[in-house]
């Protein structure tokens, strides 16, 4: 098979597929490249025979060194990002960006910074964080959690002695 040809195939690849040789072109395994991407081996061995089908079943030295030939001579880097500029871009009502404020979107996910101990902590005075506490307040609260155990505990026996009386009787 001529280079025009597998050029050709290689421009109808998956994603997947092209994510699969690019990362097999880096000389690693198939179980390396499953591992890096969370899938099985299988999965990545079957993208890369069914590239090798399409071509003619040629040996896996051989399409990754084809591989390497197309992305050098169409002269794409798959999986890299495109940085555009907004140099070129002139649209009218667009006051732009301010400067050092972030960019907004609908769809984008909100993540939290703080510690786990932190969030959810809307029940407490603003400002307030238990380092607040002198050594004094902080020893009343443990004494003030260890009796309410120690009465948990007390009501738990007491209504296992009555269901046993209740039983017994």
């Amino acid at each position: 098979m001529d280079s025009t040809e597998a050029f050709a195939i290689f421009e109808s690849l998956i994603a997947k597929q092209h994510e699969a040789l690019e990362l097999a072109s880096c000389h690693l395994t198939s179980k390396q490249i499953a591992q890096q991407l969370g899938v099985a081996p299988v999965t990545i061995d079957k993208r890369i025979e069914a590239v090798r089908a399409k071509l003619g079943a040629i040996p896996r030295t051989s399409l990754l060194r084809m591989y390497g030939e197309w992305r050098d001579h169409d002269d794409q880097t798959i999986g890299d990002p495109i940085i555009l500029g907004a140099a070129g871009y002139s649209g009218s009502g667009n006051s732009g960006q301010p400067s050092g404020a972030a960019f907004i979107f609908e769809d984008s996910l909100t993540f939290d910074a703080r510690a786990a101990w932190e969030r959810g902590t809307e029940w407490r005075r603003p400002g307030f964080t238990p380092s607040d506490l002198g050594i004094v307040g902080k020893l009343l609260f443990m004494l003030a959690g260890a009796v309410a155990m120690l009465m948990v505990a007390v009501l738990s026996m007491a209504f296992a002695g009555a269901l046993m009386s209740m039983f017994a009787a």
